[in-house]
């Protein structure tokens, strides 16, 4: 009877780690795709300094399409990737690492430089 238990609690946690990558994509990817954002602050660490920026809106369509809109009306495409673990996201030849996601908050890092962007209603 121990070995039993011992077998299907093993194979029960086997699956529920096995679906932990998973699940952190989906709900990762939902947090990306279902809001507009707009960067608000851009630090570059190795200069100790937030930099100005242009503001734009992103938008990340479920596809892996990435829509930057400029307050001119200019329109930028290009393609977005989420590493399998949610850790990274790429957008064009650029890889991030992901510091932060929320609902309202996302944070990526590129070597020095973070990018702090807020969902916008």
């Amino acid at each position: 009877m121990r070995i039993k238990l011992a077998i299907i609690s093993s194979f029960i946690i086997l699956f529920a780690l096995s679906c932990t990558d998973s699940y952190v994509y989906n709900v990762s990817q939902h947090k990306l795709i279902n809001n507009t954002w707009q960067i608000n602050t851009y630090i570059d660490y190795s200069q100790n300094s937030t930099l100005d920026i242009i503001q734009a809106l992103y938008i990340f369509e479920e596809s892996g399409v990435l829509i930057k809109i400029y307050p001119n009306t200019d329109t930028v495409i290009a393609e977005w990737s989420m590493s399998a673990d949610a850790k990274y996201l790429t957008l064009g030849s650029n890889t991030f690492k992901i510091t932060e996601l929320t609902k309202r908050v996302m944070s990526l890092r590129f070597g020095d430089a973070e990018m702090f962007f807020i969902a916008q209603d």
